[in-house]
């Protein structure tokens, strides 16, 4: 993968977020450009910290509309994305209104009615409110490095998924996974009722798997080494 086909791939997670209807936004920094103070916490491997740092700092490529957020960033010496969910459980601004009015009443308004109410939220008082919830224990927290730095086959693999905060929990990977293939596999395991939605009314969607999967470039052999197939790991 070069840094055109980086930059394709990372367009690509854009539209499908947006097929899904779950896009935010995009961040607002060059890709790959964190803040110094989200480089020290992430030493700490505490989710709730490092999402609050990386919201306040703006370190993040994507952001969705449950403002869980993904890192993607590429350079010729390391590959890293990371999916971060959001650790608080998420309360829509339609959910929010239930809050002042019966589910009934909301049902019996017109369309205008429900849109000026939703324009009436105010967002400090919005987002003091998510910021009181109740933490979200089943959060995913996923990222997917590609460096030859502490490379060693059996021991630490060139690429890999770790899943959760555990830095021992490392899956190797046999291709350099693309920020689309990432993004699909971070949407599967964390909204799979939205996943399957998708899959039941998208004709396309086993050819468009395949395809993505095909984009996922074999490792050459100074970052694959063979006995590094007689563990598990994706192909």
């Amino acid at each position: 993968m070069n840094q055109s086909q980086f930059n394709i791939s990372f367009q690509e997670s854009v539209t499908l977020f947006k097929n899904l209807d779950i896009f935010k936004d995009v961040g607002k920094k060059p890709i790959g450009q964190y803040s110094s103070e989200l480089k020290k916490i992430s030493k700490e491997n505490r989710h709730k910290d490092f999402y609050q740092c990386a919201i306040k700092n703006l370190d993040y490529e994507i952001i969705l509309t449950d403002d869980s957020i993904f890192q993607f960033s590429y350079n010729s010496k390391e590959v890293r994305y990371a999916y971060i969910q959001n650790p608080s459980t998420f309360i829509s601004r339609e959910e929010y209104l239930e809050h002042f009015f019966s589910k009934e009443d909301l049902l019996q308004m017109e369309e205008y009615e429900l849109t000026e109410l939703l324009k009436g939220i105010s967002d400090f008082e919005y987002e003091q409110f998510l910021n009181e919830q109740e933490m979200n224990i089943s959060a995913n927290y996923i990222r997917y490095d590609a460096t030859l730095q502490g490379y060693k086959p059996l021991l630490h693999s060139y690429s890999h998924i770790h899943i959760g905060n555990n830095k021992d929990l490392r899956i190797p990977s046999s291709k350099t996974i693309t920020p689309l293939m990432f993004s699909k596999f971070a949407i599967k395991n964390s909204y799979y009722a939205l996943w399957k939605k998708y899959y039941d009314k998208n004709s396309t969607f086993k050819n468009d798997i395949k395809i993505a999967k095909s984009k996922c470039t074999i490792l050459p052999s100074n970052k694959w080494n063979l006995i590094e197939q007689d563990e598990l790991y994706l192909t």
